[in-house]
């Protein structure tokens, strides 16, 4: 049956293809719902079922599904930028960068303690400390279908998101070039560099931008569209060329260009747009890279050093949400919902440790092995899910609460 539904499907033609594809978008996540589940977990199991390792619906190179993966993470974070006003974020920075402190280093600490413990180097160590650091905010379109996007505890989570990536950038930047070819202070001083400069030309830039430019076009909401993903690619260009993560560029243009759209009608069509193809997209593509005969494998022989790795992100992401929502005085619910949305380690998580584990010193050492990079690949299933999961449940209640109040 397996065999069958495989040349079946690698036998379609691309336009049936597209059918399949649109058709397991729009059922998938109605029947995840149904049973009380995000819709965006169903379209990461779409991934697996229908990927290279299931179906054979979707290959893991298939150039269009990256091209709209990628276009698809960048818009997530593009719309997190936008839904935060420029003058909201300055307001809550410090508490942005508080809890950043929190999600930094406590996660990191929890990294190199674990590793240091299960006899790995002090590079190494220090390399998962990052990827623990790190975070994606993949349960974000969850909160935006609530109505808790502009909460003020999603947007200082939002903010945090932003410097932790800078940060864990930062300190990779640092890390990588060590392991190769060992330590070069050019190099380091000149990332750090980039980054100084990079965050407030892009701030200020793009909002110049926008202002000027959308006087020039008019009403036309569709040419105002296609400016805005005009800003998004070369902001995430951009810091690409300065060895930032794109992501960071894009959060970075949505922030800067969100006080200046001229009506609502442009966000709405990009709104369409991205969570019709672009972002379904890029959560099929992460389940597309999961293969669930490594990850079983990589539980049974190293179960151990898989619990110590899901569990100090866990553990830590939550923690560091409890402190600083604490200090801020909020609600039980919104110090989890800070917690769940700082818990997914995806996209960037998979990305460094991808690069960590194809770098090889003179030794031929790589900076991770194989069991840790199938450790961390268990860690992003379990902590999309879990995170999903906590954020669609407490954003519920939280919203239910609100409408309850304003009643």
């Amino acid at each position: 049956m397996l065999d069958f539904l495989r040349d079946f499907f690698d036998s379609s033609s691309p336009m049936m293809r597209i059918v399949f594809s649109f058709s397991l978008i729009l059922l998938a996540p109605r029947l995840f719902e149904r049973f009380k589940l995000p819709g965006v977990l169903a379209l990461i199991f779409v991934g697996v079922l229908f990927g290279p390792r299931g179906f054979h619906l979707f290959s893991e190179n298939g150039q269009v599904l990256m091209m709209f993966a990628l276009l698809g993470k960048l818009l997530l974070l593009f719309f997190s930028g936008l839904d935060i006003e420029f003058d909201i974020l300055k307001k809550n920075l410090k508490k942005s960068l508080l809890v950043a402190a929190f999600a930094f280093t406590l996660p990191a600490i929890a990294g190199i303690t674990v590793e240091l413990a299960f006899g790995y180097s002090i590079m190494t160590s220090v390399m998962i400390g990052i990827l623990f650091s790190s975070h994606s905010v993949i349960g974000y379109p969850i909160l935006t279908k609530l109505g808790l996007a502009k909460e003020e505890s999603v947007a200082v989570t939002i903010g945090a998101t932003a410097i932790t990536d800078i940060s864990s950038l930062i300190v990779f930047a640092i890390c990588l070039p060590i392991h190769t070819t060992g330590f070069l202070i050019g190099p380091f001083l000149l990332q750090i560099l980039y980054v100084i400069v990079f965050i407030p030309a892009a701030l200020y830039g793009f909002n110049w931008w926008g202002k000027t430019t959308f006087k020039h076009l008019g009403e036309d909401s569709s040419q105002q569209m296609i400016f805005l993903l005009l800003v998004v690619g070369i902001s995430a260009g951009v810091a690409e060329l300065l060895h930032i993560e794109s992501i960071v560029g894009a959060f970075l243009a949505g922030l800067a260009v969100s006080s200046t759209l001229p009506n609502v009608n442009v966000r709405k069509q990009l709104d369409t747009m991205g969570n019709t193809l672009f972002i379904p997209a890029f959560f099929i593509s992460l389940g597309v890279l999961i293969d669930p005969v490594i990850v079983i494998q990589t539980m049974k022989e190293h179960l151990l050093l898989v619990i110590a790795v899901v569990a100090a992100v866990v553990i830590t992401k939550f923690l560091s949400a409890w402190l600083a929502g604490a200090k801020f005085g909020y609600s039980t619910k919104h110090r989890i919902l800070m917690g769940s949305l700082m818990l997914p380690q995806v996209s960037s998580t998979l990305a460094v440790a991808l690069v960590a584990y194809e770098s090889v010193n003179y030794a031929g050492e790589n900076l991770i092995d194989e069991a840790l990079l199938n450790s961390i690949l268990v860690l992003m299933v379990v902590s999309a899910i879990v995170g999903t999961v906590i954020t669609d449940q407490v954003g519920e209640r939280i919203a239910a609460s609100q409408k309850k109040y304003e009643s």
